[in-house]
């Protein structure tokens, strides 16, 4: 099952860490995740800006110790999951929040499972062909149209899922 991802985390930078973690499956199901606490003084001046006062709080928010265990519990009513993203910093917060690992590398990802460790694949999209990005951006820009909270993990990650599956559903770039 591919599995659609974004991710916010403090600053693009070596020391990363993951604020937000946002998943939505091909058939539509979805995860939120918002990884506590956040230091908003390691954030970059955008994120303080843009991405904090999008975080929702309450049931979303989990302890950072936690993070892996409630991605995995989600996780595991899926056969095969392949997380697809469509940022390299995607991958680094979620291998470093996951196993401590900082690379950008896509792969293997074991996570901690209550029944033993969930092996899931965790992809970066191919650059999309002129034609297929066209039907992207088309479909990402009504997104945000419709709920225009840009920079939050899962509306994001709603995004990516529709434009991809607008391309595949388009008999000349499908």
């Amino acid at each position: 099952m591919q599995i659609f991802i974004d991710t916010e985390f403090t600053a693009l930078a070596r020391e990363a860490s993951l604020i937000s973690f946002g998943a939505v499956s091909e058939d539509g199901r979805e995860f939120y995740c918002e990884v506590t606490p956040v230091v908003a003084e390691e954030c970059s001046g955008f994120v303080r800006e843009i991405v904090l006062p999008l975080l929702e709080g309450g049931a979303a928010a989990c302890p950072r110790r936690r993070f892996a265990e409630r991605l995995a519990a989600w996780l595991g009513q899926f056969e095969d999951p392949v997380l697809l993203s469509d940022s390299d910093w995607d991958i680094y917060v979620v291998r470093h929040a996951v196993s401590g690992e900082r690379s950008r590398l896509p792969g293997r990802l074991a996570l901690p499972g209550p029944a033993g460790p969930l092996e899931v694949m965790l992809l970066m999209l191919a650059p999309l062909a002129p034609a297929a990005m066209a039907i992207f951006e088309r479909e990402i820009t009504q997104h945000f149209a419709r709920d225009n909270r840009q920079h939050h993990a899962l509306v994001d990650a709603k995004a990516l899922r529709e434009g991809l599956l607008a391309i595949v559903s388009t008999p000349e770039t499908g």
